[in-house]
């Protein structure tokens, strides 16, 4: 099997399935053919894979990471799943909603942190899996924060103080995302924040690589998507305490005034940030 019709196979959503409309191509077309064309259809149309970590974040024209030049990801996040049934919780008045509304607290205060940094970031809803309860996820908040003009040395030192503040273990910054190539692959490292020291070094970060370092430093299963979702409680379902969905630095602001929109909703979206910079 080619290696576009495969890619295709694995990762495009289609209303005709995707497996019959590869075998009419291969057909009309003839393998080879049909190959180069697969080629052109997966560049032409963006198509990433589904485990791309550029799937957890915004891309359209007007999104930070198109503002975003040769910089790094750094993933973070203060939520750990929390023993729902222990007497602590129950014994406290509203005791499932204090404890979010404690983890609430910390994250708008890291965020006012970040921004201080100069770093632009999006916030991310991921899954954490209930150390007791079946079937049953905690959904809260992880940040993805964009480098700006820092060093890789500069960045990591400055995530990794931020992290040692708010006791998190452990970082996971990628390596400088060099393209903006579909099927781009990123290398990263998990960095020991007492240390200072790499404990890992991944050769291809994807959606499942964040997942099992959020699960790893959680001791519980973490989760971007839930099978099955309607099927599961999910405590926190509606979490939506942030306003905003990022947050862009001044440097990007900029970078927003200064381009041209290309369409009337690309307009209309530049528009709606301005008038959100206004509040920054």
């Amino acid at each position: 099997m080619g290696k576009n019709k495969k890619y295709l196979l694995e990762n495009l959503n289609f209303e005709i399935p995707i497996n019959f409309l590869v075998m009419y191509l291969d057909n009309f077309l003839g393998k080879e053919k049909a190959e180069e064309f697969y080629e052109y259809l997966i560049n032409a149309r963006d198509i990433k894979r589904k485990n791309d970590i550029r799937n957890l974040i915004s891309t359209d024209g007007f999104s930070i990471y198109n503002f975003s030049n040769n910089e790094q990801l750094a993933f973070i996040s203060l939520f750990k799943s929390f023993d729902t049934e222990s007497k602590i919780v129950k014994n406290m008045k509203n005791g499932i909603d204090s404890v979010f509304e404690h983890y609430k607290k910390r994250n708008i205060k890291i965020l006012e942190d970040i921004r201080k940094l100069g770093y632009s970031y999006e916030n991310v809803k991921f899954n954490w899996k209930d150390k007791k309860l079946k079937d049953t996820y905690q959904r809260e908040y992880v940040f993805v924060i964009f480098s700006e003009e820092d060093t890789c040395e500069q960045f990591q030192k400055k995530i990794t103080e931020l992290a040692k503040k708010y006791n998190i273990e452990e970082v996971l910054i990628t390596d400088n995302m060099r393209n903006r190539s579909t099927k781009m692959q990123i290398k990263s490292t998990i960095i020991d924040v007492s240390t200072g020291k790499t404990t890992e070094n991944i050769e291809d970060t994807t959606i499942n690589t964040i997942e099992n370092y959020l699960s790893k430093i959680s001791e519980t299963k973490v989760l971007f998507t839930i099978p099955y979702e309607k099927n599961k409680t999910v405590i926190n379902k509606d979490v939506n305490y942030l306003s905003m969905k990022n947050y862009y630095s001044l440097r990007k602001q900029e970078k927003v005034k200064n381009k041209n929109p290309y369409s009337f909703m690309s307009a209309m979206l530049k528009k709606s940030l301005l008038d959100r910079f206004k509040n920054f």
